[in-house]
């Protein structure tokens, strides 16, 4: 597998932290999951499996062993400090400063692990005026102007239907941790990375930024709709509705003749993509009016025989059942310790050689404590004995 060898030393609570990990586990990586306290808080998240099993938990935590300790005391100390010499990455989500409180600052980590790669992921940042606070998801969907674009002028701000931060942290995280790996490859030394969700949340406000930095001017929300193309966005039929993008000109043609508009093709407000674009709102109200007489059905085939995407919006449930999701295999199922059978999303990408592979369920809390102790020659340890947690 990509990442067999590798040791991952996993830290991270709630979602932003953990989800990188288990992709590095998903690619071959033994991931050890530290827990501390009762577990992650994320383990009692309702809807659950079972006790200590949360149906969130499980989709960021799969692939990993768990070893329960408390690391306040000296043998959990000792023991995190045994799992860094032999391990390969940490990531960590604490509070900004936690981490250096606990001992291990960046100088420490240079001097006393220099083939660490360390990943430190927080909410704002470490550095400026918000730099020390703690925050989750929806707080930074707020600040870093992502819910100021979510939704419509009718509706106000929006939040993402996912903890869309979360997941983009933790996803850039784990960009900069395979990044350091590889250059420890050629220089043979670790290094510190540093992410925040404020950061790759920003990073990834694309279309959205650009259109700011090119104008000056604020973005405003655009609710189904495309910020940039039209029509390109959510519309009713007759009987339903329907997303499409009809961005080509020779689609567009083809379009207005379906719709019983031919006259938009000698419209300078709709001549090409750029005056569409500038006239989006024209463009959108016009769209609008004759979809509606149509049935999605009606609209569906003649999107379809004339190649111009478009689709429906599915729940959940009808997502994971489609035809096309079956066929990408993005259920997966498995079985927890207990025998608890478990349901998670596949993992995104399918590797040609190498590929990835479901290894592990989600561990019961320390699950594996008395095995990855035995590894690490402590398990008779007095200190260390006396850090587990019951």
């Amino acid at each position: 597998m990509p990442l067999s060898g590798i040791r991952v030393i996993d830290l991270g609570r709630v979602i932003a932290g953990p989800l990188g990990p288990m992709l590095l586990g998903d690619m071959g990586a033994d991931v050890i999951k530290v827990e501390t306290g009762q577990g992650d808080t994320l383990r009692q998240q309702a809807p659950s499996f079972s006790p200590g099993m949360g149906g969130y938990f499980t989709t960021a935590n799969r692939n990993k062993r768990s070893l329960h300790i408390d690391l306040r005391k000296p043998g959990g100390n000792k023991t995190l400090q045994a799992l860094m010499r032999t391990g390969d990455v940490v990531v960590e989500n604490f509070r900004p400063g936690v981490f250096d409180t606990m001992g291990y600052t960046d100088d420490v980590l240079e001097r006393d692990f220099p083939h660490l790669v360390v990943a430190r992921l927080s909410a704002f940042g470490d550095v400026g005026p918000m730099g020390a606070r703690s925050g989750v998801d929806q707080l930074v969907q707020g600040y870093s102007g992502l819910m100021s674009i979510t939704g419509s002028a009718e509706t106000g701000p929006i939040r993402s239907g996912i903890a869309v931060s979360d997941v983009i942290g933790g996803l850039c995280n784990t960009i900069g941790i395979l990044g350091a790996l590889m250059e420890r490859q050629q220089s043979g030394r670790g290094q510190v990375v540093r992410t925040s969700l404020l950061e790759a949340t920003m990073s990834m406000l694309t279309v959205q930024a650009g259109k700011f930095f090119a104008s000056g001017q604020d973005p405003q929300p655009e609710g189904n709709h495309h910020p940039a193309s039209a029509p390109y966005g959510l519309f009713d039929t007759s009987d339903g509705h329907i997303q499409i993008m009809v961005a080509r000109n020779e689609d567009f043609r083809r379009f207005a003749d379906f719709c019983g508009r031919p006259e938009w093709k000698d419209d300078a407000r709709f001549a090409d993509g750029s005056a569409r674009s500038i006239n989006k709102i024209a463009m959108r109200a016009v769209t609008a009016e004759a979809m509606v007489e149509k049935s999605t059905e009606e609209w569906t085939r003649f999107l379809v025989e004339n190649d111009i995407p478009h689709g429906p919006v599915l729940s959940i449930q009808e997502a994971f059942e489609s035809a096309q999701a079956k066929a990408l295999g993005m259920t997966m199922s498995m079985a927890a310790r207990d025998g608890t059978d478990i349901k998670v999303p596949r993992f995104p990408w399918r590797f040609a050689r190498t590929p990835a592979q479901m290894r592990r369920p989600p561990p019961q809390v320390g699950e594996h404590t008395e095995e990855i102790l035995a590894e690490l020659g402590l398990g008779d340890d007095p200190a260390v004995r006396a850090a587990l947690i019951r």
